[in-house]
């Protein structure tokens, strides 16, 4: 009896042993948390900001040194996972192209939430038109419905690219990961907008459209996209050197067009030269070429600015009778709000160089009999004498010489003659 009561005790003692190590092991722990990122760099995920859905994360126990668990976070950038209780864990996660002051956090069942937050570039501004011109946003003053753009490559080497709209008041916002970005303006040209002149160190570059992002040292930037209602308004004048009344096919002329940008928006502007029907032998290196009759600035001309084309030509047509030139009306997609002042016109003559003389020139001979007669006869080049006759290149000696031999034989046989009949 006392054994079997024995048996019957430590068996009694162990089952409720077993059973809470069965319990312990049974029991677990929720590891739970979100990825965000921290735009007051304060740690804490606060109202309005952004968390970081699909992230990467990892949980290894501590005791074991195995990875329980290797997943992601879910588009809403929050975590949930159920863990055997007992052991340490870490969890960790990939930052991709962000920053953070902590990639691994401990958890245990006494503290299981972990929170991981992520620093990028905030880039913020206001984008809207600016009706007085005066760089700051007035409540009456409107945004646009051009959508503000950001792209380029991540510190992750990857391609990256994002647009959003202005809100009502104006104020648009991007959450960037780090890397090299750039942000560019919506081309607003078909509503009659233009960005306006930089009025301070946070307005967009106006002659590009675009500014670069890069990863600012307070992860904060602002870039503000100010517009105003395009007057685009291009002004030609132009001098011909030398200028003359006539000119003769092979004469050189200098051609200088002064192209002054009297509106408000920074254009490479055109110039045709109409009617042209001449040889364009060099132009100035501010412009580029099509046809040798259609040049464009290489640089936008700013709003108060003038630039001067200057082109050598060469007139080998007495058809050009008049150089004509001409600012297109459109320039950059802009309408031109005066059109008159856009072309120039020179009228020119140009003829044929002088031929050889063809005048006649009259020359007298004496007949036989006295008779005295005029003959006109073309004129022709002096050859080989000063005496105006045209030269046959055979010497008149030979002939003499013949005469003078005939001569003394007719001499010679009249005195023969004589001599017989005496």
């Amino acid at each position: 009896m006392k054994k079997l009561f024995a048996v019957t005790m430590t068996a009694a003692l162990a089952l409720p042993a077993v059973a809470t190590t069965a319990a312990a092991e049974n029991e677990t722990i929720t590891i739970e948390g979100a990825n965000f990122l921290d735009r007051n760099a304060n740690g804490k995920f606060d109202e309005g900001e952004t968390l970081r859905p699909d992230t990467r994360m990892q949980v290894k126990d501590l005791e074991t040194r195995q990875i329980v668990w290797d997943s992601h976070a879910n588009r809403g950038g929050r975590y949930h996972v159920e863990l055997r209780k007992g052991p340490k864990y870490s969890i960790t996660v990939d930052l991709g192209a962000y920053t953070a002051e902590r990639t691994e956090l401990i958890v245990s069942e006494d503290d299981a939430h972990a929170d991981f937050a992520f620093t990028g570039t905030f880039l913020s501004g206001f984008t809207f038109v600016d009706s007085n011109g005066d760089g700051v946003k007035q409540a009456d003053e409107k945004p646009h419905t051009g959508k503000v753009k950001v792209s380029g490559v991540t510190r992750a080497n990857l391609s990256f690219t994002a647009e959003t709209e202005a809100d009502a008041n104006g104020a648009y916002l991007f959450d960037l990961p780090l890397g090299d970005l750039t942000i560019t303006a919506p081309d607003l040209r078909k509503s009659r907008l233009t960005l306006a002149e930089p009025k301070s160190a946070n307005d967009i570059d106006w002659l590009t459209g675009t500014r670069a992002v890069g990863e600012p040292a307070s992860r904060r930037l602002q870039v503000d996209l100010r517009y105003v209602e395009a007057k685009a308004d291009f002004a030609l004048a132009s001098t011909i050197t030398p200028l003359k009344e006539t000119y003769t096919v092979g004469d050189q002329i200098e051609l200088r067009l002064a192209v002054s940008n009297k509106g408000n928006v920074p254009v490479a502007p055109t110039v045709v030269l109409g009617s042209f029907a001449a040889k364009l032998l060099s132009h100035s290196p501010n412009v580029t070429v099509e046809d040798d009759d259609v040049f464009t600035t290489v640089d936008k001309i700013l709003p108060g600015e003038q630039a001067e084309i200057a082109l050598k030509i060469e007139l080998d047509d007495v058809e050009y009778a008049e150089v004509h030139a001409m600012v297109r009306f459109v320039p950059g997609g802009y309408q031109d709000v005066d059109p008159t002042n856009n072309v120039v016109s020179t009228l020119i003559k140009v003829v044929g160089k002088a031929g050889e003389s063809t005048a006649p020139t009259t020359t007298t001979t004496t007949a036989p009999a006295s008779t005295t007669t005029t003959t006109t006869a073309p004129a022709v080049a002096q050859a080989g004498t000063r005496s105006g006759l045209a030269s046959t290149g055979a010497s008149p000696l030979g002939f003499l010489a013949l005469g003078a031999l005939l001569l003394a034989a007719g001499t010679s046989a009249f005195f023969v003659a004589r001599r017989r009949r005496s």
